[in-house]
């Protein structure tokens, strides 16, 4: 990092002065920032982190990416509730391998999220690494009290749904790693997995639909691989959930992509993750309904499956080539990459 830390920083986050208002009394510049939530809402919070090596690569993500990206897995965790993000705090540990302008351009990805879906940037830190640079943003959004949608919230009848598409943003990194570079190059056939992978979208607009159908029962965001979202609601639930691998919606670039390299598709659209699309349960009546108001929203929703029954013991099983199947408890894991 630069000799004259100070000035860097408020550099990198000059665009966030004089934002107080709106529920923000105090922004940037101070040692705290202080904001009132909307009346009858609460407080929704969470926090995810980038490591480098970990999570990205210099060869496969511009720097603007990163910062777009850490702000996108944030707000669709609170999507994933219902509810809406209001505040970033973002954490930055610069390493010697990284310029300032290279840091300058992280921010202005977190600024291009945070403009995208309303979110103001009102805080955080910024230290040095002596390795890999990591990045952790938090943020701070709102829902309806008593109205947050939650994981462990499945009803036996309730059918199983998936939005967009999954899987094309683990085919897009694979792309970029066949390529060695951050997309340059790439068929444009191909390019709508680039942009799934370096660019993903946060599914606000259905979590709030969701949320205003009063129908949703459990709901998680597609972070980690669609069958380890899967997994976490019927054990949060404590149910058994059965989908059908032909229902399963992948989108024509990943199908070609995947045939030309002699991939599953399937593989990575349940063990891929860095989707943000939303998977859940709603009641089975109201399907039609918001397959229409979806439909409206420009967003594709498919029923991929049902919740078969409640079970001390969850599991999830999945239909394919009339065979009925345990789906793998897997997915990206830290601690191990399968579980």
């Amino acid at each position: 990092m630069a000799h004259d830390e100070f000035s860097l920083i408020r550099q990198w986050t000059r665009r966030s002065d004089g934002q107080e208002g709106d529920g923000l009394t105090v922004g940037i510049g101070d040692d705290a920032a202080v904001f009132t939530p909307t009346p009858a809402m609460e407080v929704v919070a969470c926090c995810d982190a980038m490591v480098e090596t970990v999570h990205f690569l210099k060869e496969t993500m511009h720097p603007s990416d990163i910062g777009y990206k850490a702000v996108i897995s944030n707000i669709s965790d609170v999507a994933a509730m219902g509810g809406l993000a209001r505040y970033a705090l973002v954490s930055i540990a610069v390493s010697p391998n990284w310029s300032a302008t290279q840091t300058s351009q992280i921010y202005d990805g977190i600024y291009e999220a945070c403009e995208t879906y309303d979110v103001r940037l009102i805080g955080g830190d910024t230290v040095s690494a002596p390795d890999a640079l990591h990045l952790s943003v938090t943020v701070l959004g709102e829902v309806e009290k008593g109205r947050a949608i939650r994981r462990s919230q499945a009803q036996v009848g309730q059918a199983v749904f998936v939005t967009g598409y999954v899987g094309s943003s683990a085919a897009g990194l694979h792309l970029l790693l066949q390529q060695k570079n951050t997309g340059e190059g790439i068929p444009n056939q191909f390019q709508q997995l680039i942009q799934a992978h370096q660019r993903p979208t946060a599914q606000v607009t259905a979590g709030r639909l969701l949320l205003t159908s009063q129908a949703c029962g459990a709901l998680n965001d597609v972070s980690d691989g669609l069958a380890s979202e899967l997994w976490e609601i019927a054990e949060a639930s404590r149910v058994e959930l059965c989908v059908d691998a032909s229902l399963i919606p992948i989108s024509e670039e990943l199908s070609s992509y995947a045939e030309q390299v002699g991939k599953d598709p399937l593989d990575w659209a349940f063990y891929g993750g860095e989707d943000y699309q939303l998977v859940g349960t709603v009641d089975a009546g109201y399907v039609d309904t918001l397959r229409e108001q979806f439909a409206a929203a420009g967003i594709p929703f498919s029923v991929i499956g049902r919740v078969e029954s409640s079970a001390a013991e969850a599991s999830v099983t999945c239909k394919r080539e009339g065979r009925q199947m345990p789906l793998p408890k897997a997915g990206f894991n830290h601690f191990g990459q399968r579980e």
